[in-house]
């Protein structure tokens, strides 16, 4: 998927950048920016049933805040919609997948993001894009310049959220990691920095056959924003990581138990 892609490097680098922001600066958004943004929404869609929107111009507020106004996204001036076909049996992490490439792109583009899943509105959400009979947004995020200090709600936000804190690699991958290759060590160092829902980084990962396993840590379901959504943003750091090593390879869905996905090195990049 990644070998057609001239900004994968680039995504690889704004893995470690990236960063949560809610408050927003009233100052305009580079058009080339938005532009470049638009295109890789555009060009960037590996499955059939997830992609992604650029809103430049929402017209309406669809943040919302957990109590409130608090905790909720301000000023705003542009969205990323991240859409999927609720018949299609994995489209959340292939949502995940997608959205993730489109935040990368704006981290790269110095535009600040944020994943939001369950405070947002829906309804208003849709109003701003034409959706397909059974698609339906399964996460937002803003996009713009951030302002230049987080505010004391982001910073609270960051901590509710420990955002700062990633689990251990012997807790996402339990086990003797000493004959994994180095590529599926880099790539499992790259999704440990993979955003999800409250930071609960719900990810566990297994090199088998030859082949990276993404499963989720329990069958518990949150509401809002499913744990293979996270994985899905997970997967996609795997396989920038491992396109980093001169190694290619592609995704198979998995529906056996916690399973999410499997990655499988098909050769050398060329």
């Amino acid at each position: 998927m990644l070998q057609q892609d001239a900004r994968s490097a680039d995504w690889l680098a704004a893995v470690a950048r990236r960063h949560s922001r809610r408050s927003f600066s009233p100052a305009p958004t580079p058009v080339a920016a938005l532009d470049a943004l638009e295109a890789v929404c555009v060009r960037f869609v590996p499955y059939s049933d997830a992609r992604t929107v650029l809103v430049r111009t929402p017209g309406t507020d669809i943040f919302k805040g957990i109590v409130g106004s608090y905790g909720k996204v301000t000023g705003a001036p542009h969205a990323l919609l991240f859409i999927g076909d609720s018949s299609a049996p994995f489209a959340d992490q292939h949502v995940g997948y997608t959205g993730q490439a489109a935040i990368l792109e704006a981290t790269a583009l110095d535009l600040a993001t944020c994943w939001v899943g369950g405070f947002f509105d829906p309804k208003r959400a849709a109003g701003l894009v034409k959706l397909a009979r059974n698609e339906r947004i399964l996460a937002v995020s803003p996009v713009g310049a951030a302002v230049s200090k987080a505010t004391s709600t982001e910073r609270t936000m960051s901590g509710m959220a420990g955002s700062s804190g990633r689990k251990s690699l012997d807790e996402i991958a339990p086990g003797d990691r000493s004959a994994w290759p180095d590529w599926a060590v880099a790539a499992l160092e790259t999704a440990r920095l993979a955003p999800s829902a409250v930071n609960r980084q719900p990810w566990r990962f297994r090199f088998e056959n030859g082949g990276l396993v993404v499963s989720v840590n329990g069958r518990f379901e949150t509401p809002k924003v499913t744990k293979r959504l996270d994985c899905g943003i997970a997967m996609l750091h795997i396989e920038l990581a491992a396109f980093a090593f001169g190694i290619t390879g592609g995704w198979s869905d998995l529906s056996d138990g916690l399973d999410v996905a499997r990655f499988r090195p098909t050769g050398d990049r060329p």
